[in-house]
């Protein structure tokens, strides 16, 4: 078994004990941190995991430890070559808040999604994009590992994770790392380790030998930071203005991942899968529901558009989904023009392929250049059903023979011979008759 805490470390836009060792990436000679009252969080993190064949979602919770501000640090810079350090001090002095998580996931892929989770409601948030590449959010993870039945192992901190995908990859390493060393008769480390992800590896950085004297002091130029419910909760002759009220807070916050989620499936009738597919992608939902206003499709029929075809041409081609070259109203225009038989579900992907090659043309505009549209001259598709069966004649005669299934292969042919502008309905209709 495993044990896995994360401490995430969040710049945002807005500190009170000053906490003295020297780093060169501390310019002022000491961090002003939270140190004596870190906000205690009666709460949860509840995130999703796909998993099984079918990948369908289970929720799964982490448990939240404490919440503490702190005065960010600079940026140490390593020259291999040159074999010198640059210190960049552009973020020194901001602040940022330190989320700390209890050991209560096993994996690699639940830390993932649960740091995902995160971003997510940051983001809805305003507070910021918490784009780990940039530096927006940083990960620790403290791994451990531990026989069941038996307290948590020594643990090591990995640091140096630039994204959740790494993320997952390091936290997988450093767990089967652990688990050979101990097997093999050794012994785990209480130690700090970064992550290589050019060879997939944790690496050693420095041991943690005990805890470090901070030298904690009081920082007389920030009052202190008091958290209560509401009103009623303050304390006698207490000013309200000076305290922060979660109830008045919490009623303003906007939609939520996990309540996006839930409308999504409760409005639309979606799976809880394409939910969360939907919600983890900035836009797609506000994509999504265009496209259902623009048109009289199902949601189920729009989902896999939007779920598939679009998604898998924009992470193709690393864009966004602001950057797509086929916005909402164009797709519902093909998706409207597919819906009233002016076209087949196969050469409505055909199209979308086209709309995104020259977005300045219309699905209708494509549709007439190329001559797409249904065959729907009932003598012609006679004919050309004819046709394919009499250049067929083994398949004509398994049919006739009882063996049904190969009547798709002739329809398939049908569906070839008119580069598939046929109703695959009206199509069955004639050669079942015609085979009868």
């Amino acid at each position: 078994m495993t044990g896995l805490a994360l401490n995430c470390r969040i710049n945002n836009k807005s500190l009170f004990d000053r906490k003295h060792y020297f780093y060169a990436d501390l310019p002022s000679g000491y961090q002003i941190t939270q140190q004596r009252c870190p906000i205690a969080v009666d709460g949860k993190l509840t995130y999703n995991v796909f998993g099984g064949k079918k990948k369908n979602v289970f929720q799964k919770s982490v448990n939240i430890k404490q919440i503490q501000l702190e005065q960010d640090s600079g940026k140490s810079l390593h020259d291999d070559v040159r074999g010198q350090t640059l210190i960049d001090l552009n973020r020194a002095g901001v602040g940022l808040m330190e989320l700390v998580m209890e050991p209560d996931m096993s994996c690699g892929e639940e830390a993932a999604a649960a740091v995902r989770e995160l971003q997510l409601i940051l983001q809805a948030l305003g507070t910021c994009q918490a784009n780990m590449s940039e530096g927006q959010l940083r990960v620790d993870a403290n791994v451990s590992v531990h026989r069941a039945g038996e307290a948590l192992g020594v643990r090591t901190e990995v640091k140096n994770i630039n994204s959740v995908r790494y993320l997952a990859r390091a936290i997988d390493y450093e767990i089967q790392r652990q688990i050979d060393v101990l097997q093999s008769g050794g012994t785990v480390h209480n130690e700090t380790r970064a992550y290589d992800s050019k060879t997939g590896e944790t690496v050693p950085m420095r041991d943690k030998e005990g805890l470090q004297d901070y030298r904690f002091m009081p920082e007389p130029n920030l009052p202190p930071l008091m958290v209560y419910e509401d009103e009623a909760s303050l304390p006698s002759g207490a000013d309200a203005s000076q305290a922060v009220l979660v109830r008045p807070i919490r009623e303003q916050l906007p939609e939520l991942p996990a309540v996006r989620r839930d409308r999504l499936v409760q409005t639309y009738g979606i799976l809880p899968e394409h939910s969360c597919t939907l919600v983890n992608e900035d836009g797609l939902v506000e994509y999504f529901e265009s496209v259902l206003q623009a048109t009289r499709k199902e949601p189920r029929a729009v989902i896999g558009w939007v779920t598939n075809d679009l998604l898998g041409l924009l992470k193709l081609q690393d864009m966004s989904v602001s950057q797509s070259p086929v916005g909402p109203p164009a797709l519902a225009q093909l998706l409207q023009l597919q819906e009233t038989g002016g076209i087949s579900s196969s050469v409505a992907r055909q199209v979308f392929q086209e709309m995104w090659k020259s977005p300045h043309k219309s699905a209708q505009q494509i549709v007439q250049e190329q001559d797409l549209g249904i065959v729907s001259d009932a003598q012609d598709l006679q004919r050309i059903c004819q046709e394919v069966m009499d250049s067929h004649p083994d398949e004509v005669l398994a049919v006739r023979s009882g063996n049904k299934k190969v009547l798709n292969r002739l329809m398939g042919l049908v569906q070839r011979a008119t580069k598939g502008r046929s109703d695959p309905l009206r199509v069955r209709e004639i050669l079942e008759e015609k085979t009868s």
